[in-house]
């Protein structure tokens, strides 16, 4: 994808920019493969949230970009902010943030009572990254972002994040009555929704990233059912599908770049003037579509294995909702293949822009990488059982397999080709209008009706009134000392362990209830000032003659300050209404409350 980049942009692109982005989000996405901490891989999770937003929106002339770019962070940060909170509670379940010790205590976090708000909190971060119905909406909106982005985070890597994530929890974290029915809920709806978004789009990239949300939801059903066989067979699927969707959003890419438009209405004869696009669309299209000799075939078998050898309802919904995607799967490939490739409707084929010889030999690398992974089949499958092992030990029997011989899922896959294309030549011969995006009209209504809240809150409480902006702070501080009000022990409170203490604090308490009488700006200023005085008179009783200078000193400098200012006003406060000296005294007593609090929890737990 480097190296498609490379001669997919102009020089006007900023390449060195570009690729500095690019390998910033790709360094981020391996320290979320190799972190053992999940603090640590909670870092690199947001980084790729906020570097795959530089990339979405590297095209900053583009209206659109910028779009998908705030889209796709608000949806992945929302999503972010929900894992921190399930890593936070999971590592204090455990007693330990390393991923190692939180995977050797299953029992422990499963009989915790903060087990269902973690798992919730994990999924929705994992939901959002992957796209997963009905966070799904961000993924069609990136894809506004340049076709490499597109072909390397939003098919190969950044999507399978929250994949990995599921994959890497479900160990200790799945099999649970909350955890299978949510995972299987979101990741077959997810299926079902985007393959019908694929069959839908008349832009071919779109209909390529709807097909991502689609197969995402594949990977996030089969890894959510929790059987060595479904992890197998999802970590198949992943490793094929980053294959196969880079290729095809390459070859839209070069689409794009030689017609000047990715509009399927607009496209046809593409076959003829551009016919090694047209194979390895094909080739990889038939991958995705599960069609042997491909590596998809193998792992599309691997998944209704793992379907067939479930009990009870897991069997049949696992059943019904992958046959059904599967079919809408490749009735969407076929659709895309007829409707960019096949005759245009006009009947005049789509002129086209000389090759980019560089563009075309890469991207035939990855429609070859389909064949060859089918060829070297067993190095492939090697490769998956190590990492399902890894999840799970019980995977160590399973293998991906050529031919898997007249079973029952061999004869499911021959059904799902059969009525796939059919629906899929049929739909290529709609031309409906495009759908609307209501999962991102909704987003974006969403964040306009928060800036506008957000501007008449503002306008409330920011209205220049300095009072009302310090009785807010004094309440809000006074507020924080309620955690404290059960750490007191009255036991260990006395009155005084000094004769002269309680006569100072008398005094003390005439002075501030003077300063508040007195109506001249001035002899309050001296008011404060001897209560001030007053307080390191207790200092010097109780043996701290350091702080009764440091307390001498300050009020000196205080009253002095206030006299000085003071002198600039006018003599007397101004006249203060019923309610506002209200306010004020019940702000004042709460301030005086919270410290009250705050001295006595901390005279009972010196700690």
């Amino acid at each position: 994808i480097i190296a498609y980049a490379r001669h997919y942009l102009s020089r006007d692109d900023n390449m060195g920019q570009f690729f500095t982005y690019l390998l910033l989000f790709q360094g981020a996405m391996v320290g979320i493969v190799l972190s053992d901490n999940i603090l640590l891989l909670l870092v690199f999770w947001e980084l790729t949230s906020l570097s795959s937003f530089l990339l979405i929106g590297y095209w900053k002339h583009l209206p659109e970009g910028r779009q998908g770019a705030r889209m796709a962070l608000t949806v992945t940060g929302m999503g972010g902010l929900a894992m921190i909170g399930g890593m936070l509670i999971l590592g204090q379940i455990v007693g330990s943030y390393d991923l190692s010790v939180i995977l050797q205590n299953r029992d422990l976090i499963q009989a915790d009572p903060l087990y269902l708000p973690t798992l919730v909190l994990i999924l929705l971060g994992c939901f959002t990254k992957s796209a997963q119905f009905p966070f799904h909406f961000w993924l069609p909106h990136a894809m506004a972002a340049p076709t490499p982005v597109s072909a390397y985070l939003h098919s190969a890597t950044m999507v399978k994040a929250g994949v990995i994530a599921i994959a890497l929890f479900t160990p200790v974290l799945g099999n649970t009555s909350a955890w299978q029915p949510l995972g299987i809920a979101f990741g077959l709806g997810s299926m079902i929704w985007g393959a019908i978004g694929a069959l839908r789009h008349v832009d071919a990239k779109l209909i390529l990233a709807w097909g991502t949300i689609s197969q995402l939801g594949l990977m996030v059903t089969l890894l959510s059912t929790g059987s060595p066989k479904a992890t197998f067979a999802g970590l198949s699927i992943l490793v094929a599908h980053a294959i196969f969707k880079a290729a095809l959003f390459m070859v839209v890419g070069e689409i794009d770049v030689r017609t000047g438009t990715r509009d399927v209405r607009e496209l046809g004869g593409l076959r003829t003037s551009m016919p090694i696009a047209f194979w390895v669309c094909v080739v990889s299209g038939a991958s995705m579509a599960g069609v042997p000799p491909l590596l998809g075939f193998p792992a599309k078998e691997a998944a209704l294995e793992a379907a067939l050898a479930l009990d009870g309802w897991q069997r049949v919904v696992l059943l019904v909702g992958i046959v059904g995607g599967s079919v809408l799967t490749v009735a969407y490939t076929t659709r895309f293949v007829v409707t960019v490739f096949g005759p245009s409707a006009s009947g005049v084929a789509t002129e086209v822009a000389p090759r980019r010889s560089p563009i075309t030999i890469v991207t035939s690398m990855l429609a070859l990488a389909s064949v060859a992974g089918f060829i070297a089949l067993g190095w492939v499958g090697d490769g998956v059982r190590n990492a399902a092992v890894l999840l799970d030990p019980e995977a160590e029997v399973y293998s991906l397999i050529r031919w898997p011989g007249l079973k029952t899922a061999f004869v499911l896959s021959l059904g799902i080709i059969a009525a796939g294309v059919p629906l899929g030549w049929f739909g290529a011969r709609r031309t409906d209008d495009v759908p609307r995006p209501l999962g991102a009209d909704a987003s974006d209504r969403m964040v306009d009706d928060l800036l506008a809240g957000a501007r008449r809150l503002t306008g409330r409480v920011q209205h220049g009134s300095l009072p009302v902006y310090l009785m807010t702070a004094i309440v809000v501080a006074s507020a924080s000392a309620i955690p404290f009000a059960t750490a007191i022990d009255v036991s260990v409170l006395r009155w005084t362990d000094r004769a002269v203490v309680p006569a100072l604090g008398v005094l003390i308490v005439a002075g501030a209830i003077g300063t508040v009488r007195i109506p001249g700006r001035l002899g309050a200023a001296l008011g404060l000032g001897s209560v001030g005085f007053g307080m390191a008179g207790i200092f010097v009783a109780q043996g701290a003659p350091d702080l009764a200078l440091t307390q001498l000193l300050v009020e000196t400098v205080v009253v002095v300050g206030f006299v000085i200012g003071l002198g600039h006003l006018s003599t007397n406060f101004p006249e203060v209404g019923y309610v506002w000296r209200t306010v004020r005294t019940v702000v004042a007593l709460g301030l005086g409350a919270a410290v009250t609090i705050g001295l006595a929890a901390a005279a009972s737990r010196p700690s």
